[in-house]
């Protein structure tokens, strides 16, 4: 499909929150997030996480998009025990947009 977004979200909040088990979490997490290509970082601090995925959508409200997103980044996070953060950045970008700020900057390269 060639509709959809490539979506980016990042969670942060206290290291203390993140047990020794964390690294593994961070795995599950990305494990959960596959069905949407997900991708998944975290700091070496273990004060934040974040995950970009694509989510093929004929949606055209941004608004919708993210709401859908936040769920799926949530529901992803919450089944891999991680944090509950709060989600401190989100972007959100059309395939299109995404494939044409790529080859920007591939060119930029």
């Amino acid at each position: 499909m060639s509709d959809g977004w490539t979506i980016d979200i990042d969670a942060a909040g206290d290291p203390a929150d993140a047990d020794e088990h964390f690294d593994d979490r961070m795995t599950e997490f990305e494990t959960a997030l596959e069905p949407w290509g997900g991708a998944v970082a975290a700091s070496a601090a273990h004060d934040h996480f974040g995950a970009r995925f694509s989510y093929d959508t004929d949606a055209i409200n941004p608004v919708q998009v993210l709401e859908e997103g936040l769920d799926i980044f949530h529901d992803a996070a919450i089944a891999a025990g991680l944090p509950a953060w709060q989600v401190v950045q989100c972007e959100i970008l059309t395939y299109a947009e995404d494939d044409r700020l790529a080859a920007e900057q591939a060119d930029a390269e």
